[in-house]
């Protein structure tokens, strides 16, 4: 569960936050591994992976859209994000647009994109699922960052 922390740290009156739907949901993170042209990355520092990453590049209209970068939690707060982030945009130096989604409650994520990788607000969703039969409601933000 990709935003485990985050959803504790945001809602701390939750019991067992283990026991719902992951974010992002199992299908969608499928489906990144399976999008026209994913490419498929994991981070390492001193031979210990720290962190990944799943894009679709699309080479025709050169919009990329980011649909994981996680940077593992005993990694955070070293700079280590934004240099990751700095080495994808110099390996696709052909981008024109990135594109990339997270939850709303996930402040540390809002931060990193909007404040150390300079992405822009573009959108607020809310998307309804059902857990156990029970229909929740998901909200999140879409960042975009325009390459010069």
């Amino acid at each position: 569960m990709s935003f485990l922390n985050g959803f504790k740290e945001t809602f701390p009156e939750q019991e067992h936050p283990e026991n719902f739907a992951p974010v992002p949901s199992e299908q969608n993170y499928n489906e990144s591994f399976y999008s026209d042209n994913p490419h498929i990355y994991y981070f390492y520092l001193n031979a210990e992976k720290i962190g990944g990453a799943i894009f679709e590049i699309d080479k025709e209209n050169k919009r990329n859209h980011v649909y994981t970068l996680y940077i593992n939690d005993n990694a955070h707060g070293q700079g280590i994000g934004a240099k990751v982030w700095k080495a994808i945009e110099n390996h696709f130096p052909e981008t024109k647009v990135w594109e990339i989604h997270t939850p709303y409650f996930e402040k540390r994520n809002i931060h990193f994109y909007i404040n150390k990788c300079n992405f822009h607000f573009t959108g607020f969703y809310k998307e309804m699922f059902d857990v156990n039969e029970v229909e929740k409601e998901f909200e999140f933000f879409k960042f975009e960052k325009v390459m010069i």
